[in-house]
Protein backbone atom coordinates (compact mmCIF):
# COMPACT_ATOMS: atom_id res chain seq x y z
CA UNK A 1 0.00 0.00 0.00
CA UNK A 2 2.69 2.35 0.83
CA UNK A 3 4.17 1.68 -2.52
CA UNK A 4 0.92 2.57 -4.39
CA UNK A 5 0.95 5.56 -2.54
CA UNK A 6 4.38 6.42 -3.20
CA UNK A 7 3.83 6.12 -6.67
CA UNK A 8 1.05 8.51 -7.54
CA UNK A 9 2.75 11.66 -6.47
CA UNK A 10 6.03 10.67 -8.32
CA UNK A 11 3.85 10.24 -11.35
CA UNK A 12 2.60 13.42 -10.70
CA UNK A 13 5.98 14.82 -10.61
CA UNK A 14 7.07 13.27 -13.51
CA UNK A 15 3.70 15.10 -15.75
CA UNK A 16 4.40 18.12 -14.13
CA UNK A 17 8.23 18.02 -15.42
CA UNK A 18 7.13 16.96 -18.60
CA UNK A 19 4.49 19.92 -18.83
CA UNK A 20 7.04 22.69 -17.81
CA UNK A 21 9.47 21.51 -20.83
CA UNK A 22 6.06 21.42 -23.38
CA UNK A 23 5.65 25.03 -21.86
CA UNK A 24 8.79 26.24 -21.99
CA UNK A 25 9.39 24.89 -25.64
CA UNK A 26 6.31 26.65 -26.89
CA UNK A 27 7.98 29.94 -25.09
CA UNK A 28 10.84 29.16 -27.30
CA UNK A 29 9.12 28.84 -30.37
CA UNK A 30 6.63 31.82 -30.17
CA UNK A 31 10.02 33.73 -29.76
CA UNK A 32 11.38 31.84 -32.76
CA UNK A 33 14.17 30.49 -30.44
CA UNK A 34 14.28 27.52 -32.71
CA UNK A 35 18.50 26.63 -31.84
CA UNK A 36 17.49 26.56 -27.78
CA UNK A 37 15.06 23.78 -28.66
CA UNK A 38 17.45 21.62 -31.03
CA UNK A 39 19.96 21.61 -28.30
CA UNK A 40 17.78 20.61 -25.85
CA UNK A 41 16.64 17.50 -28.22
CA UNK A 42 20.12 15.96 -28.02
CA UNK A 43 19.44 14.89 -24.80
CA UNK A 44 16.09 13.28 -25.64
CA UNK A 45 15.81 9.50 -24.64
CA UNK A 46 14.06 6.76 -26.74
CA UNK A 47 10.94 6.89 -24.37
CA UNK A 48 10.74 10.71 -25.65
CA UNK A 49 9.59 9.81 -29.33
CA UNK A 50 5.97 8.33 -27.85
CA UNK A 51 5.71 11.96 -26.80
CA UNK A 52 3.32 13.50 -29.29
CA UNK A 53 3.66 16.99 -27.74
CA UNK A 54 7.18 17.09 -27.71
CA UNK A 55 7.87 15.45 -31.26
CA UNK A 56 5.63 18.22 -32.97
CA UNK A 57 7.27 20.86 -30.80
CA UNK A 58 10.39 19.31 -32.27
CA UNK A 59 9.45 19.05 -35.88
CA UNK A 60 8.74 23.24 -35.26
CA UNK A 61 11.57 23.97 -34.62
CA UNK A 62 13.31 21.81 -36.80
CA UNK A 63 10.97 23.87 -39.53
CA UNK A 64 11.35 27.22 -38.28
CA UNK A 65 15.49 26.55 -38.72
CA UNK A 66 14.10 25.44 -42.71
CA UNK A 67 15.55 22.09 -41.94
CA UNK A 68 12.56 20.44 -43.56
CA UNK A 69 14.06 16.57 -43.68
CA UNK A 70 14.42 16.47 -40.03
CA UNK A 71 10.80 18.29 -39.42
CA UNK A 72 9.43 15.73 -41.63
CA UNK A 73 10.77 13.45 -39.61
CA UNK A 74 9.07 14.13 -36.20
CA UNK A 75 5.70 14.90 -38.29
CA UNK A 76 5.79 11.67 -39.53
CA UNK A 77 6.26 10.24 -35.87
CA UNK A 78 3.53 11.99 -34.86
CA UNK A 79 1.80 10.86 -37.53
CA UNK A 80 2.32 7.50 -36.44
CA UNK A 81 1.24 8.12 -32.80
CA UNK A 82 -1.98 9.63 -33.96
CA UNK A 83 -3.28 9.54 -37.55
CA UNK A 84 -6.73 11.62 -37.23
CA UNK A 85 -5.61 14.79 -35.84
CA UNK A 86 -6.48 17.23 -38.22
CA UNK A 87 -4.07 19.64 -37.84
CA UNK A 88 -1.10 16.90 -37.77
CA UNK A 89 -2.31 15.96 -41.58
CA UNK A 90 -2.09 19.54 -42.47
CA UNK A 91 1.58 19.89 -41.41
CA UNK A 92 2.25 16.38 -42.29
CA UNK A 93 1.13 17.42 -45.62
CA UNK A 94 3.07 21.04 -46.04
CA UNK A 95 6.13 19.84 -45.30
CA UNK A 96 6.06 16.58 -47.74
CA UNK A 97 5.63 19.71 -50.20
CA UNK A 98 7.89 21.52 -49.18
CA UNK A 99 10.21 18.27 -49.57
CA UNK A 100 9.13 17.80 -53.04
CA UNK A 101 6.98 14.71 -51.91
CA UNK A 102 3.66 15.78 -54.02
CA UNK A 103 1.96 12.02 -53.64
CA UNK A 104 2.40 11.94 -49.90
CA UNK A 105 1.39 15.14 -49.76
CA UNK A 106 -1.75 14.91 -51.52
CA UNK A 107 -2.35 11.54 -49.58
CA UNK A 108 -2.45 13.70 -46.28
CA UNK A 109 -4.74 16.35 -47.77
CA UNK A 110 -6.93 13.96 -48.66
CA UNK A 111 -7.18 12.43 -45.62
CA UNK A 112 -7.88 15.92 -44.46
CA UNK A 113 -10.61 16.46 -46.83
CA UNK A 114 -12.18 13.17 -46.43
CA UNK A 115 -12.95 14.14 -42.75
CA UNK A 116 -13.70 17.31 -43.70
CA UNK A 117 -14.33 18.43 -47.64
CA UNK A 118 -14.12 22.18 -47.08
CA UNK A 119 -11.55 22.53 -44.86
CA UNK A 120 -9.67 25.82 -45.43
CA UNK A 121 -6.40 24.69 -45.06
CA UNK A 122 -6.10 21.76 -46.55
CA UNK A 123 -8.10 22.89 -49.80
CA UNK A 124 -5.95 26.21 -49.93
CA UNK A 125 -2.77 24.52 -49.81
CA UNK A 126 -3.61 21.72 -52.36
CA UNK A 127 -4.67 24.59 -54.53
CA UNK A 128 -1.02 25.96 -54.02
CA UNK A 129 0.82 22.92 -54.53
CA UNK A 130 -0.82 22.25 -57.74
CA UNK A 131 -0.03 25.83 -59.03
CA UNK A 132 3.38 25.16 -58.32
CA UNK A 133 3.28 22.18 -60.69
CA UNK A 134 1.29 23.98 -62.83
CA UNK A 135 -1.45 21.77 -62.60
CA UNK A 136 -4.06 24.69 -62.82
CA UNK A 137 -6.92 23.14 -63.16
CA UNK A 138 -6.80 21.14 -60.44
CA UNK A 139 -5.79 23.99 -58.56
CA UNK A 140 -9.31 25.74 -59.77
CA UNK A 141 -11.39 23.04 -58.63
CA UNK A 142 -10.07 23.47 -54.38
CA UNK A 143 -9.96 27.23 -54.92
CA UNK A 144 -13.57 27.36 -56.41
CA UNK A 145 -14.64 25.12 -53.16
CA UNK A 146 -13.12 27.85 -50.80
CA UNK A 147 -14.74 30.71 -53.17
CA UNK A 148 -18.38 29.08 -52.83
CA UNK A 149 -18.11 29.58 -48.55
CA UNK A 150 -16.33 32.98 -48.92
CA UNK A 151 -17.15 34.59 -52.70
CA UNK A 152 -15.58 37.62 -51.35
CA UNK A 153 -11.92 36.27 -50.46
CA UNK A 154 -9.53 38.79 -52.60
CA UNK A 155 -7.07 36.36 -51.93
CA UNK A 156 -8.66 33.39 -53.37
CA UNK A 157 -10.17 35.19 -56.25
CA UNK A 158 -6.43 36.55 -57.04
CA UNK A 159 -5.22 32.55 -56.83
CA UNK A 160 -8.24 31.86 -59.13
CA UNK A 161 -7.10 34.62 -61.59
CA UNK A 162 -3.58 33.69 -61.78
CA UNK A 163 -4.74 30.09 -62.82
CA UNK A 164 -6.96 30.99 -65.55
CA UNK A 165 -4.14 33.44 -66.91
CA UNK A 166 -1.84 30.86 -66.74
CA UNK A 167 -4.56 28.70 -68.86
CA UNK A 168 -4.49 31.06 -71.19
CA UNK A 169 -8.37 32.04 -70.44
CA UNK A 170 -7.89 36.03 -69.92
CA UNK A 171 -11.39 37.18 -69.65
CA UNK A 172 -12.00 34.60 -66.82
CA UNK A 173 -8.43 35.65 -65.25
CA UNK A 174 -10.07 39.54 -65.42
CA UNK A 175 -13.22 38.38 -63.87
CA UNK A 176 -11.48 36.84 -60.58
CA UNK A 177 -9.24 39.76 -60.81
CA UNK A 178 -11.92 42.71 -60.74
CA UNK A 179 -13.84 40.80 -57.82
CA UNK A 180 -10.82 40.64 -55.68
CA UNK A 181 -9.93 44.13 -56.59
CA UNK A 182 -13.90 45.35 -55.49
CA UNK A 183 -13.30 43.41 -52.71
CA UNK A 184 -9.80 45.04 -51.79
CA UNK A 185 -10.41 48.50 -53.11
CA UNK A 186 -7.07 49.74 -51.59
CA UNK A 187 -4.86 47.24 -52.55
CA UNK A 188 -2.37 48.41 -55.42
CA UNK A 189 -0.99 45.15 -56.62
CA UNK A 190 -4.70 43.49 -57.38
CA UNK A 191 -5.06 46.89 -59.15
CA UNK A 192 -1.90 46.73 -61.35
CA UNK A 193 -2.72 42.49 -62.16
CA UNK A 194 -5.94 43.69 -62.89
CA UNK A 195 -4.83 46.58 -65.80
CA UNK A 196 -2.13 44.58 -66.83
CA UNK A 197 -4.27 41.84 -67.85
CA UNK A 198 -7.08 44.13 -68.93
CA UNK A 199 -4.61 45.55 -71.14
CA UNK A 200 -3.37 41.88 -72.87
CA UNK A 201 -6.89 41.15 -73.54
CA UNK A 202 -7.29 44.79 -75.09
CA UNK A 203 -9.18 44.57 -78.35
CA UNK A 204 -10.46 48.34 -79.74
CA UNK A 205 -13.02 46.35 -81.89
CA UNK A 206 -14.02 43.94 -79.74
CA UNK A 207 -14.06 45.48 -75.88
CA UNK A 208 -13.58 48.49 -73.79
CA UNK A 209 -10.92 46.90 -71.48
CA UNK A 210 -8.37 50.40 -72.26
CA UNK A 211 -11.07 51.97 -70.74
CA UNK A 212 -11.60 49.92 -67.86
CA UNK A 213 -7.75 50.07 -66.90
CA UNK A 214 -7.79 53.67 -66.92
CA UNK A 215 -10.67 53.78 -64.49
CA UNK A 216 -8.91 50.90 -61.88
CA UNK A 217 -5.41 53.53 -62.53
CA UNK A 218 -7.78 56.25 -61.07
CA UNK A 219 -9.17 54.44 -58.32
CA UNK A 220 -5.62 52.98 -57.45
CA UNK A 221 -4.41 56.61 -57.54
CA UNK A 222 -7.09 57.49 -55.55
CA UNK A 223 -6.15 55.36 -52.34
CA UNK A 224 -2.47 55.33 -53.19
CA UNK A 225 -1.58 59.02 -54.39
CA UNK A 226 1.65 59.35 -56.40
CA UNK A 227 2.35 54.81 -57.18
CA UNK A 228 4.64 54.49 -59.22
CA UNK A 229 4.01 51.65 -60.53
CA UNK A 230 -0.09 52.53 -61.03
CA UNK A 231 1.02 55.66 -62.94
CA UNK A 232 3.03 53.45 -65.11
CA UNK A 233 -0.09 51.69 -65.82
CA UNK A 234 -1.89 54.42 -66.43
CA UNK A 235 0.75 55.64 -69.09
CA UNK A 236 0.91 52.23 -70.76
CA UNK A 237 -2.50 52.14 -71.02
CA UNK A 238 -2.76 55.68 -72.76
CA UNK A 239 0.40 53.89 -75.29
CA UNK A 240 -1.68 50.47 -75.80
CA UNK A 241 -4.99 53.53 -76.91
CA UNK A 242 -2.39 53.98 -79.28
CA UNK A 243 -2.79 57.90 -77.32
CA UNK A 244 1.15 58.53 -77.46
CA UNK A 245 1.35 62.29 -76.36
CA UNK A 246 -0.58 61.60 -73.18
CA UNK A 247 1.42 58.55 -72.50
CA UNK A 248 4.48 60.73 -73.18
CA UNK A 249 3.31 63.39 -70.94
CA UNK A 250 2.64 60.85 -67.52
CA UNK A 251 6.31 58.83 -69.09
CA UNK A 252 8.07 62.45 -68.87
CA UNK A 253 6.49 62.60 -65.13
CA UNK A 254 7.71 59.45 -64.01
CA UNK A 255 11.34 60.49 -64.98
CA UNK A 256 11.00 63.84 -63.87
CA UNK A 257 10.33 62.21 -60.23
CA UNK A 258 13.55 60.27 -60.85
CA UNK A 259 11.57 56.99 -62.39
CA UNK A 260 14.42 55.29 -64.58
CA UNK A 261 13.41 51.98 -65.38
CA UNK A 262 13.82 50.27 -68.09
CA UNK A 263 9.98 50.17 -68.81
CA UNK A 264 9.46 54.09 -68.50
CA UNK A 265 12.57 54.97 -70.50
CA UNK A 266 11.66 52.54 -73.36
CA UNK A 267 8.02 53.26 -73.63
CA UNK A 268 8.81 57.03 -72.86
CA UNK A 269 10.98 56.81 -76.17
CA UNK A 270 8.15 55.12 -78.19
CA UNK A 271 5.37 57.49 -77.14
CA UNK A 272 7.78 60.09 -78.35
CA UNK A 273 8.60 58.16 -81.59
CA UNK A 274 5.02 57.12 -82.28
CA UNK A 275 4.17 60.97 -82.06
CA UNK A 276 6.98 61.43 -84.38
CA UNK A 277 8.68 63.56 -81.71
CA UNK A 278 12.22 61.81 -83.34
CA UNK A 279 14.52 64.43 -81.73
CA UNK A 280 13.11 63.85 -78.37
CA UNK A 281 13.02 60.38 -78.44
CA UNK A 282 16.36 59.57 -78.88
CA UNK A 283 17.47 60.15 -74.87
CA UNK A 284 15.06 57.50 -73.18
CA UNK A 285 15.76 55.02 -76.05
CA UNK A 286 19.41 55.31 -75.76
CA UNK A 287 19.52 54.74 -72.05
CA UNK A 288 16.95 51.77 -72.53
CA UNK A 289 19.78 50.29 -74.96
CA UNK A 290 22.44 50.81 -72.57
CA UNK A 291 20.21 48.84 -69.52
CA UNK A 292 19.12 46.05 -72.19
CA UNK A 293 21.59 45.85 -75.42
CA UNK A 294 18.95 43.26 -76.75
CA UNK A 295 16.08 45.34 -77.24
CA UNK A 296 15.42 44.86 -80.80
CA UNK A 297 12.55 47.49 -81.45
CA UNK A 298 14.47 50.31 -79.09
CA UNK A 299 17.37 49.38 -81.46
CA UNK A 300 15.49 49.78 -84.62
CA UNK A 301 13.36 53.05 -83.38
CA UNK A 302 16.83 54.31 -82.42
CA UNK A 303 17.79 53.93 -86.24
CA UNK A 304 14.97 55.70 -87.07
CA UNK A 305 15.10 58.24 -84.98
CA UNK A 306 18.39 59.35 -85.47
CA UNK A 307 17.68 58.96 -89.64
CA UNK A 308 14.67 61.17 -89.40
CA UNK A 309 17.01 63.48 -87.12
CA UNK A 310 19.27 63.55 -90.12
CA UNK A 311 22.20 62.04 -88.10
CA UNK A 312 23.02 59.49 -91.12
CA UNK A 313 26.14 58.02 -89.39
CA UNK A 314 24.25 57.13 -86.45
CA UNK A 315 21.25 55.91 -87.67
CA UNK A 316 23.21 53.15 -89.98
CA UNK A 317 25.10 51.85 -86.81
CA UNK A 318 21.58 51.17 -84.81
CA UNK A 319 20.28 50.19 -88.22
CA UNK A 320 23.19 47.45 -88.69
CA UNK A 321 23.23 46.66 -84.82
CA UNK A 322 19.26 45.84 -85.55
CA UNK A 323 20.17 43.46 -88.49
CA UNK A 324 22.58 41.24 -86.58
CA UNK A 325 20.12 41.11 -83.97
CA UNK A 326 17.56 39.77 -86.27
CA UNK A 327 19.74 37.02 -87.57
CA UNK A 328 18.99 34.13 -85.53
CA UNK A 329 21.23 31.38 -84.00
CA UNK A 330 21.44 28.51 -86.33
CA UNK A 331 20.65 25.57 -83.52
CA UNK A 332 17.05 28.04 -82.36
CA UNK A 333 16.34 28.55 -86.33
CA UNK A 334 16.40 24.45 -86.70
CA UNK A 335 14.86 23.80 -83.67
CA UNK A 336 12.26 26.09 -84.39
CA UNK A 337 11.80 24.55 -88.27
CA UNK A 338 11.70 21.23 -86.46
CA UNK A 339 8.68 22.46 -84.18
CA UNK A 340 6.72 23.78 -87.37
CA UNK A 341 7.53 20.39 -89.08
CA UNK A 342 6.05 18.71 -85.94
CA UNK A 343 2.70 20.92 -86.23
CA UNK A 344 2.26 20.64 -89.62
CA UNK A 345 2.25 17.02 -89.39
CA UNK A 346 -0.14 16.88 -86.56
CA UNK A 347 -2.27 18.90 -88.08
CA UNK A 348 -2.39 16.69 -90.62
CA UNK A 349 -0.54 18.21 -93.11
CA UNK A 350 2.25 16.05 -94.63
CA UNK A 351 3.26 17.49 -97.24
CA UNK A 352 4.29 20.72 -95.40
CA UNK A 353 5.88 18.83 -92.70
CA UNK A 354 7.85 16.86 -94.83
CA UNK A 355 8.97 20.39 -96.67
CA UNK A 356 10.43 21.42 -93.13
CA UNK A 357 11.74 18.24 -92.34
CA UNK A 358 13.56 17.62 -96.00
CA UNK A 359 15.25 20.93 -95.59
CA UNK A 360 16.45 20.23 -92.41
CA UNK A 361 17.88 16.64 -93.39
CA UNK A 362 19.40 18.64 -96.36
CA UNK A 363 21.25 20.88 -93.97
CA UNK A 364 22.55 17.55 -91.81
CA UNK A 365 21.71 14.85 -93.69
CA UNK A 366 23.26 12.69 -90.67
CA UNK A 367 19.83 12.49 -89.09
CA UNK A 368 18.18 10.02 -90.55
CA UNK A 369 15.52 10.29 -87.73
CA UNK A 370 14.42 14.02 -89.89
CA UNK A 371 13.38 11.43 -92.86
CA UNK A 372 12.02 8.92 -90.40
CA UNK A 373 9.28 12.01 -89.38
CA UNK A 374 8.37 12.25 -92.84
CA UNK A 375 8.25 8.56 -93.89
CA UNK A 376 5.44 7.73 -90.57
CA UNK A 377 3.19 10.80 -91.49
CA UNK A 378 2.79 9.01 -95.12
CA UNK A 379 2.68 5.38 -93.73
CA UNK A 380 -0.88 5.91 -92.40
CA UNK A 381 -2.32 6.36 -95.48
CA UNK A 382 -3.20 3.11 -98.08
CA UNK A 383 -0.95 3.55 -101.18
CA UNK A 384 -3.88 2.08 -103.09
CA UNK A 385 -6.37 5.00 -102.11
CA UNK A 386 -3.27 7.59 -102.02
CA UNK A 387 -3.81 10.73 -104.69
CA UNK A 388 -0.96 10.18 -107.11
CA UNK A 389 1.19 13.11 -105.98
CA UNK A 390 1.38 11.93 -102.41
CA UNK A 391 1.89 8.27 -103.90
CA UNK A 392 4.66 9.59 -105.47
CA UNK A 393 6.12 11.63 -102.05
CA UNK A 394 5.63 8.73 -100.29
CA UNK A 395 7.65 6.43 -102.63
CA UNK A 396 10.69 9.15 -103.32
CA UNK A 397 10.81 9.09 -99.36
CA UNK A 398 10.91 5.28 -98.54
CA UNK A 399 13.86 5.22 -101.42
CA UNK A 400 15.20 7.65 -99.84
CA UNK A 401 15.38 6.61 -96.20
CA UNK A 402 16.02 2.79 -97.59
CA UNK A 403 19.20 4.13 -99.22
CA UNK A 404 20.42 5.91 -96.42
CA UNK A 405 19.85 2.96 -94.65
CA UNK A 406 22.03 0.87 -96.10
CA UNK A 407 24.18 3.11 -96.25
CA UNK A 408 24.77 3.67 -92.09
CA UNK A 409 24.21 -0.06 -91.53
CA UNK A 410 26.70 -2.78 -92.50
CA UNK A 411 24.91 -6.21 -91.80
CA UNK A 412 21.11 -5.71 -92.74
CA UNK A 413 18.94 -8.05 -89.92
CA UNK A 414 15.12 -8.18 -92.10
CA UNK A 415 14.03 -9.03 -88.83
CA UNK A 416 14.19 -5.33 -87.44
CA UNK A 417 11.22 -3.12 -87.22
CA UNK A 418 13.09 -0.83 -89.62
CA UNK A 419 13.82 -3.62 -92.06
CA UNK A 420 10.10 -5.34 -91.74
CA UNK A 421 8.35 -1.87 -92.35
CA UNK A 422 10.69 -1.22 -95.12
CA UNK A 423 10.20 -4.53 -96.99
CA UNK A 424 6.23 -4.37 -96.63
CA UNK A 425 5.76 -0.87 -98.16
CA UNK A 426 7.93 -1.88 -100.99
CA UNK A 427 5.81 -4.67 -101.83
CA UNK A 428 2.96 -2.79 -101.57
CA UNK A 429 4.78 -0.29 -104.22
CA UNK A 430 5.41 -3.55 -106.30
CA UNK A 431 2.08 -4.99 -106.08
CA UNK A 432 0.21 -1.69 -107.05
CA UNK A 433 2.90 -1.52 -110.18
CA UNK A 434 1.89 -4.60 -111.05
CA UNK A 435 -2.00 -4.27 -110.88
CA UNK A 436 -2.15 -1.24 -113.30
CA UNK A 437 1.10 -2.77 -115.28
CA UNK A 438 3.62 -0.08 -115.60
CA UNK A 439 7.49 -0.99 -115.03
CA UNK A 440 8.23 2.49 -113.68
CA UNK A 441 6.78 5.24 -111.21
CA UNK A 442 7.37 8.52 -110.76
CA UNK A 443 8.51 9.99 -107.54
CA UNK A 444 8.56 13.46 -105.94
CA UNK A 445 10.83 15.16 -103.29
CA UNK A 446 9.03 17.56 -100.63
CA UNK A 447 10.96 20.17 -102.22
CA UNK A 448 9.03 19.19 -105.59
CA UNK A 449 12.02 17.56 -107.36
CA UNK A 450 10.90 14.97 -110.18
CA UNK A 451 12.31 11.58 -111.06
CA UNK A 452 11.04 7.97 -111.23
CA UNK A 453 12.27 4.50 -109.41
CA UNK A 454 12.32 1.29 -111.59
CA UNK A 455 10.45 -1.91 -110.95
CA UNK A 456 13.30 -3.70 -111.38
CA UNK A 457 15.03 -1.25 -108.32
CA UNK A 458 12.02 -1.78 -106.10
CA UNK A 459 13.03 -5.77 -106.51
CA UNK A 460 16.26 -5.34 -105.48
CA UNK A 461 15.69 -3.19 -102.67
CA UNK A 462 12.98 -5.91 -101.26
CA UNK A 463 15.02 -8.88 -101.61
CA UNK A 464 18.11 -6.99 -99.81
CA UNK A 465 15.46 -6.57 -96.91
CA UNK A 466 13.88 -10.04 -97.24
CA UNK A 467 14.56 -12.90 -94.73
CA UNK A 468 16.49 -15.21 -96.57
Amino acid sequence: MKQRLFFIPLLVFCCAALSAQHAEWRDYLENKQYEIIISQAVDLQASDSVDFSKMYLLGQAYEGLLKYKDAYNCYKQCYLLDSTRIEMLNTLARISGNLGRVVEAEKYYGKVLDADSVNFYANYQLGRLYVSLERHFEALFYFAVLLEKDPENSVILRAMGDCYKNLGFLDDAIDCYRNAFKANIENSTLASLLVNTLLMAYNAKENDYANEALAVCDTALFYNPGHKTIRQNKAMTFYVKTEYLKADSMFTALMADRDSSFLTLKFAGCARFHAKNWSDAIEPLEKALEMDDTALDVCLFLGVSHGRYFDIKKAFQYLDRAEDMMKPDSRWSDLLTQFRAEVYIKAGNCNKGAELFYQLWKNNNKQLALLQQILQCYGFQKIDVMPDEDRQRYLFITHLFATEYFQRTNTIDPATATASYLRSTFKKFEEDMFFRSVTSHPMLSPDREKSTLSLEKIKEFSSKLSIK
